[in-house]
């Protein structure tokens, strides 16, 4: 007897696909007012949580570069769950500089929200003075100067172009307070009246700087730079006059006094001679 081989084919019905689900709304938002702060700064934590539960706190907490905690406390939210605190920055846990942390949760570990900012000393004002050289005429002068968000690293005189080149490390946004003697760098007028300096940083020229001062010897400019800035360039109109020419003024200003006192000399013996 042979047998029947019966083939059956199983017919399966396509089954719809559900639906993408929407994304669910965050159960906790929290914003602050900057992203960086320095000592002594408010900053101002605020947000919403989503669901409220009756006397539940909220849970702020801030944590350093090594997440050391440096500040917690817990605050009631509204009853449409909105929040909003200022915290002072200040202390000695605020130690170290770097990203920080803000964690903020919410009675439990998975209604959180983690935000970065930046934290960073004051910065100190630097004081001091560069000696600037003038190689072809072995003059030099003194150049006080204070700094923020940098460094100094050198002065040059450019006698051609009537300029001073500073050289800075900027690791910050800052200022540069300069107090320019006069006869190493000026800028006059025709009619001899003070003009105003051309200043450029990194070969772009800016007008954001200021004179704060000036007196017969000296010029004092306020220069704003940011991170990143390298070279501050400041031009007059007259430079550090050469060492000929002053020997040759001081040999004309001897040879006049000599001749002026001869003349004298020869006036008042005259009438001596007279009467002889």
């Amino acid at each position: 007897m042979l047998a029947s081989a019966s083939v059956f084919f199983l017919s399966i019905s396509p089954v719809a696909a559900d639906p993408l689900s929407q994304p669910t709304a965050a159960q906790i938002v929290v914003k602050i007012d900057k992203t960086r702060y320095n000592p002594g700064d408010i900053m101002v934590i605020s947000g919403q949580v989503q669901s409220v539960v009756s006397d539940m706190q909220l849970t702020i907490q801030i944590l350093d570069p090594n997440n050391n905690l440096v500040h917690i406390e817990q605050i009631p939210v509204t009853s449409d769950g909105r929040f909003s605190i200022p915290v002072k920055i200040y202390g000695p846990l605020w130690s170290m500089p770097g990203k920080y942390s803000l964690i903020v949760q919410y009675g439990f570990k998975h209604i959180s929200a983690i935000l970065n900012f930046q934290f960073e000393q004051a910065d100190v004002p630097i004081q001091n003075t560069f000696n600037v050289k003038d190689l072809s005429s072995g003059q030099s002068f003194d150049l006080n100067y204070t700094i923020t968000g940098g460094q100094v690293e050198n002065v040059v005189l450019d006698k051609q172009n009537i300029a001073l080149e500073i050289q800075i490390n900027s690791t910050d946004s800052g200022m540069l307070h300069l107090q320019i003697p006069r006869l190493l760098l000026d800028s006059k007028k025709p009619s001899n009246a003070d003009e105003s300096f051309l200043v450029f940083i990194n070969d772009d020229e800016i007008t954001s700087f200021q004179q704060t001062s000036s007196d017969y010897n000296y010029r004092v400019l306020d220069i704003p730079f940011v991170t990143g800035d390298s070279k501050i360039e400041i031009i007059g109109t007259t430079v550090i006059p050469e060492f000929e020419n002053i020997s040759s003024l001081i040999l004309v200003i001897a040879v006049g006094l000599v001749t002026m006192f001869s003349v004298l000399f020869q006036t008042r013996m005259s009438p001596k001679l007279l009467n002889l």
